[in-house]
């Protein structure tokens, strides 16, 4: 009787390891190229391979990073408490950024609705299976609609509120974004897309922390703020 004892307790410790070691959340960065279907414009393939993006994930945490020459472009979420940090730099003029809270998210998302529909289809992207949504987001105020294409994957366990700002509801992780465009006249497929997908154990919280260097938008000289807020989409 206490050798069985044992062995079941042994079994359920064991079993308890395994499952807290599968519900770990991923941590680690994907990076995104961007490029353009239905068109040979090489003006805008150019355009477009500077488009890249890394995004560090961890959990409900994401910090995207796009850098071009003289500006840097830094997104922050925490879907834990539903607060966005967006912090530009441009040289030689500084670093701002603006923080929105829960509230604040709440009242705009309440603008638009979001509807998924999932098609069967799937493909692998970076060795992760992804599934084809189609995406129909609709302009509650003018009843405005816009239709996309995300491939999701459920097999990097990010949390529930991952795409709380985003595609909220949505549950998985894109990795992979397609949306009809008109570029100089074409009608062209934006294609946003993963290109390498890596754990990394030394993502933390502090990983998701604003930079220390960055000031309040409402600090920077009066044609800098107006400039940002105007690139920004924020009204006064």
């Amino acid at each position: 009787m206490k050798k069985t004892n044992f062995l079941l307790l042994a079994i359920v410790m064991m079993l308890g390891t395994l499952t807290m070691y599968a519900q770990k959340p991923f941590a680690g960065k994907v990076v995104f190229e961007m490029h353009a279907e239905g068109t040979d414009d090489p003006n805008i393939a150019a355009e477009l391979a500077d488009a890249v993006q890394e995004v560090t994930l961890m959990g409900n945490n994401t910090k995207t990073v796009m850098s071009q020459p003289g500006f840097d472009y830094i997104n922050i979420t925490n879907g834990d408490y539903k607060i966005v940090t967006t912090v530009v730099g441009i040289t030689g003029i500084g670093k701002y950024y603006v923080e929105q809270k829960a509230a604040d998210i709440e009242k705009a998302l309440q603008m638009s609705k979001f509807d998924y529909t999932p098609t069967g289809d799937t493909k692998a992207i970076c060795g992760y299976n992804c599934k084809k949504v189609n995406v129909k987001v609709t302009d509650l105020e003018t009843d405005e609609e816009k239709e996309l294409v995300v491939w999701v994957t459920d097999e990097l366990n990010t949390g529930e509120n991952v795409n709380f700002t985003t595609y909220p509801g949505l549950k998985g992780y894109p990795l992979s974004m397609e949306v009809a465009s008109e570029i100089n006249g074409e009608n062209v497929t934006l294609v946003q897309i993963a290109r390498s997908v890596t754990p990394d154990k030394k993502v933390k919280a502090s990983s998701f922390l604003r930079p220390a260097d960055a000031q309040p938008l409402d600090e920077a000289p009066e044609d800098v703020k107006n400039g940002l807020k105007q690139m920004l989409g924020m009204g006064e």
